[in-house]
């Protein structure tokens, strides 16, 4: 017999911050110099530009315009890009309740590539514990939903807790074929996913530059690997901080169900664009209706 997914919604606690804080850098794809600050608000993470209430986005799956090496909000007149690190780190932080006001440009800051430098301007702030009766429910998966598109597959299955097992294989890079099963808890993601940074291919750098795109990519907020190796004179993090930031990119996408979860998500080949197609189908099986 077929278990069906289950929905709670009951009063919990979640974390979210006291005081204000800001950070800016360089925006990774328009390469201009951008600043944010997230203060503490109500409800889920939304996003806003500084002074203007009518560019007010809530951080939700529905809202997602574009996943084009990086994941989008919009609605029509005014857009957040490359918010999947911040928001990864909001979700496995159980983090909640702020509002991401955009003081300059459209993009979150790129920091050096990983969500680490977000993390730590997080460990500063005196964070506080709320009760809510209308928080993001809770999804417990019991039983599985698959997606498959091309050569990627993603599928989620019962789990007592939020798991996560990536899988990343590149036809050119065969050397680069890394897999990685995570249980998300705060320890495990300050210490084994954040500090991942993210990466591209020395072929990827040209054209993705004639689209108008990482215009603000460089050895200081990317890892890029070409046939001779790793061309960044640093070190790697880890052994397999590739998929590691994988499972970054998955979390923050994973944020915009605005639900906590138990389950084992599998993922094979995956990307922005396919996360996000992913958890749409997951978001309609799951429905209240």
């Amino acid at each position: 017999m077929k278990l069906k997914n289950k929905i709670t919604s009951s009063q919990k606690k979640y974390r979210t911050i006291r005081n204000p804080f800001s950070f800016e850098g360089i925006g990774v794809h328009s390469g201009k110099k951008t600043r944010i600050t997230v203060i503490p608000s109500g409800g889920n993470i939304e996003f806003m530009k500084k002074g203007i209430e009518d560019s007010r986005i809530e951080a939700c799956i529905d809202n997602v315009t574009d996943t084009t090496h990086g994941t989008t909000l919009g609605n029509g007149l005014f857009r957040f890009r490359t918010v999947e690190h911040i928001l990864a780190t909001f979700f496995a932080l159980r983090v909640r309740g702020l509002t991401v006001v955009l003081e300059d440009g459209e993009e979150i800051p790129i920091l050096d590539g990983s969500a680490k430098p977000i993390v730590e301007k997080l460990k500063k702030e005196l964070m506080v514990e709320k009760l809510t009766k209308n928080g993001s429910d809770s999804l417990q998966i019991k039983s599985p939903i698959t997606y498959k598109k091309g050569n990627c597959f993603i599928s989620v299955f019962p789990s007592l807790s939020l798991k996560i097992s990536y899988l990343i294989n590149y036809d050119n890079y065969p050397e680069l074929t890394q897999m990685k099963t995570l249980n998300v808890t705060d320890e495990s993601f300050v210490n084994e996913i954040a500090p991942a940074r993210t990466f591209a291919f020395l072929e990827w750098v040209k054209p993705l530059r004639k689209r108008g795109l990482i215009s603000g990519g460089s050895f200081e907020n990317a890892l890029v690997y070409s046939k001779a190796g790793l061309l960044n004179k640093t070190e790697l993090r880890f052994d397999d901080e590739f998929v590691r930031h994988k499972i970054l990119d998955f979390l923050g996408d994973l944020s915009l169900l605005c639900r906590r979860l138990k389950g084992h998500f599998v993922i094979m080949r995956g990307g922005h664009t396919t996360h996000v197609e992913f958890l749409r189908k997951l978001a309609r099986q799951t429905s209240k209706t």
